[in-house]
C-alpha cells in the first residue's frame, strides 16, 4: 500500500498519508484526512492547558483554589477534593436526535462542574502545580510524579531539587538542564544521562567532572572536549563564576556555539524500530511522533507513554493505551476511544467525550463524570437501549455532517495561548484570531517601584532579606516575578545568578520545540546518505553509523 499525497485545506502544504495510517484509519472507518498531521495535533493540543493558572474559588465548598479554566469561566469549577467526591450528581440530559449533537454537548459540558485542576496522589506543599501527582514541597512544576524540592521543571519523574528542568527521570539537583536523567548535580546541560558533577555539557552518557564538553561517553574531567588531569580540571573550575550575571552570559555564549557546531545524531531516541520523528525510547513502528516511550504502531503522535494503534493523540497514555483516535489526555489502561479528551483509568469504548473517567465505558457524548455505562449526554440506557440510541445518533450525525469530525472550534475549552500549543506552535495574536482560534491578553501587573529588586551582577552580593517580598522585572517581557525562600537557596547554594527573566519566558527558551513538528530529508555530513530528521533545519545531522564512530 503505497502512501497517498494530500494538500492541506488550512495551509495548502501537501503531505503523505503512510501505510501505517491507511490502515489506522481502516480501523477506525474513518476517511483519508485533508489536514495536515501537524495541524491535526494543533487543534488537539488546544484541549490542554498546563502551565497557565488562575487564583479561583470552589463552588462547592468555597475554598481558594488554582484552576485552569480562565478568570470567569461559565461553569461551575470545583476543587479536587469536591470534584472526586459524592457531593453531586453529574448533570443529565436527555438526547434530542433533530439538534445538532455538538450544541447538546456544548450545553452539557457548561452546565458540568469542571475539575480545577488536574492532580493526583498526595501533594504535600506543593499548591502552585498541574498535571502532577504525588509532590512534596515543590512550586509551578507540571507534568510531573513523585518529585520533592523542584520549581519551575516540566516532565519530570522521581527528582530531587531541580529547577527549570525540562524532562528528567531519577534527577537530582539540576539547574537549567534537558533531558538528564540519573545524573546528580549537572548545570546548564541537555542529554546527559547518568551523568555527576557536569556543567554546559551536551549529549554525554556515564560521565563526571566535565565542563564545556560535547559528545563524549564514560569520561572524567574533560573540560572544552580536553582530557585533563584532575588538577588541571579542577584548576579550570575554580575559574568559572556562575554566580555572576555578565560572565554566565559569556559562559552560555560559548555553550550555544559549542552546541551548533557539534554534528547531532538525525533523531534523539533509544531503542527505536522503524521509528520517525523525535524524543522516541523503546518504540516500533511510529509514524512523525513526538516525544514516545513504549509506543507501537502509531502515526502521529505526541507525548505518550506505553500505546498501541494510536493515530493524532496528544498527551497520557501509560498501562497501554490502545485503539485512541484524535484524541487528549487519555490513557491508563484505556482501549478505543474516540474524539475525546481527558478520559482515563480503564476506559473503553468512548466516543465525543469530555473529562469521563474510572472506568467509564460505552459512552456518546457524556462529560464530566465517572464511573459511567451506556450513557448519551451522561444519561444511563439500557446495553440495548443505548446501541440502538447511539445507531441513530451516528446516522443523524452523518446527515448533518458532523459525525467523523473533530469538536467544532467553538468547543475548544482554552484560548491558543492559554493552551499546550502556544509553547510548541507558537502563533501571534494575530495569526490565531485569522484562524479563529481564541486569544486571552495577559496583562503584566504593575508594581510599585519601591517594591522592584534590581540584582546585583553577581549572587554573593545579595542575601534573602533583599529579595524577600520585592519584584525583579523581566528583561524580556517586564513583568514582574518573585523568587521563593528554598529557589534563593538553591541559586546561592550552588553560585548560580539570579534569573532576569520570567519563569513564563524561561519555560519558552529552555524547551526544545525546534526539534518536534519539522520532519524533513537531510543528508548525513559524514557519508552523504539520506534521512528523515526533525533537528532543526541549521543543524548538521550525521546518520546512526556516523554518530556511533564520532562519539568517544
Amino acid at each position: 500500500m503505497p502512501p497517498l499525497k494530500r494538500i492541506c485545506k488550512i495551509t495548502g502544504h501537501a503531505f503523505e498519508v503512510s501505510e501505517l495510517e491507511q490502515q489506522l484509519r481502516a480501523k477506525f472507518e474513518a476517511p483519508l484526512p485533508d489536514i495536515h498531521p501537524y495541524e491535526r495535533l494543533r487543534y488537539l493540543m488546544q484541549f490542554r492547558n498546563v502551565y497557565t493558572l488562575y487564583n479561583d474559588t470552589c463552588d462547592l465548598c468555597g475554598t481558594k483554589t488554582l484552576s485552569v479554566w480562565g478568570e470567569s469561566p461559565n461553569f461551575p469549577v470545583y476543587c479536587r477534593d469536591c470534584w472526586y467526591s459524592d457531593k453531586w450528581a453529574p448533570v443529565e440530559m436527555d438526547l434530542d436526535l433533530e439538534r445538532p449533537f455538538f450544541e447538546q454537548h456544548a450545553e452539557l459540558i457548561a452546565r458540568s462542574p469542571h475539575p480545577a485542576r488536574i492532580i493526583a496522589g498526595n501533594m504535600e506543599n506543593s499548591a502552585f502545580c498541574n498535571s502532577c501527582s504525588n509532590l512534596k514541597s515543590c512550586y509551578m512544576t507540571f507534568n510531573a510524579t513523585g518529585d520533592e524540592d523542584c520549581y519551575y521543571a516540566t516532565g519530570i519523574i522521581n527528582s530531587q531539587k531541580c529547577v527549570d528542568t525540562v524532562s528528567a527521570v531519577k534527577g537530582e539537583i539540576q539547574y537549567q538542564t534537558v533531558a538528564c536523567h540519573q545524573s546528580y548535580k549537572v548545570f546548564w546541560s541537555e542529554y546527559a544521562s547518568n551523568c555527576r558533577d557536569c556543567w554546559f555539557v551536551y549529549d554525554c552518557i556515564d560521565c563526571s567532572d566535565c565542563a564545556f564538553s560535547t559528545g563524549l561517553r564514560h569520561k572524567q574531567y574533560v573540560f572544552e572536549n580536553c582530557q585533563l588531569t584532575r588538577e588541571q580540571y579542577e584548576a579550570k573550575m575554580q575559574e568559572l563564576r556562575t554566580g555572576s550575571y555578565a560572565a554566565l552570559q559569556k559562559y552560555l555564549a560559548q555553550y550555544a556555539e559549542m552546541k551548533r557546531a557539534y554534528p547531532k545524531r538525525y533523531i534523539i531516541g533509544l531503542r527505536n524500530e522503524n521509528a520517525s520523528g523525535n524524543w522516541l525510547v523503546n518504540s516500533k513502528n511510529i509514524v512523525d511522533s513526538y516525544d514516545l516511550i513504549d509506543c507501537e504502531d502509531s502515526v502521529n503522535v505526541f507525548n505518550v507513554w506505553q500505546a498501541k494503534d494510536c493515530l493524532d493523540v496528544v498527551s497520557m497514555g501509560k498501562d497501554q493505551l490502545e485503539l485512541a483516535f484524535s484524541c487528549t489526555s487519555v490513557g491508563l489502561g484505556s482501549t478505543n476511544i474516540r474524539f475525546s479528551s481527558n478520559c482515563y483509568e480503564n476506559c473503553f469504548n468512548l466516543e465525543y467525550c469530555s473529562f469521563v473517567q474510572s472506568s467509564s465505558h460505552d459512552c456518546f457524548g457524556s462529560a464530566f463524570a465517572r464511573k459511567l455505562e451506556y450513557t448519551i449526554l451522561n444519561k444511563r440506557y439500557s446495553k440495548e437501549d443505548y446501541a440502538a440510541k447511539v445507531a441513530a445518533l451516528r446516522q443523524k450525525m452523518q446527515e448533518r455532517g458532523e459525525y467523523g469530525q473533530v469538536f467544532p472550534q467553538a468547543l475548544v475549552p482554552f484560548a491558543y495561548n492559554e493552551s499546550i500549543a502556544q509553547l510548541y506552535m507558537p502563533l501571534t495574536r494575530e495569526e490565531a484570531e485569522a484562524r479563529g482560534f481564541r486569544w486571552v491578553e495577559k496583562k503584566a501587573p504593575s508594581v510599585p517601584a519601591e517594591s522592584v529588586f534590581t540584582p546585583p551582577d553577581d549572587i554573593a552580593d545579595v542575601e534573602w532579606t533583599d529579595v524577600d517580598g520585592k519584584f525583579l522585572l523581566c528583561a524580556e517581557s517586564g513583568r514582574p516575578f518573585r523568587l521563593v525562600k528554598p529557589e534563593f537557596e538553591f541559586y546561592k547554594q550552588y553560585a548560580i545568578a539570579l534569573p532576569r527573566l520570567h519563569p513564563d519566558v524561561r519555560l519558552v527558551k529552555r524547551f526544545p520545540t525546534g526539534l518536534m513538528f519539522n520532519l524533513h530529508e537531510a543528508a548525513c555530513v559524514q557519508c552523504g546518505r539520506q534521512l528523515q530528521t526533525s533537528m532543526e533545519a541549521g543543524d548538521k545531522v550525521l546518520c546512526e553509523e556516523c554518530y556511533q564512530k564520532a562519539v568517544v
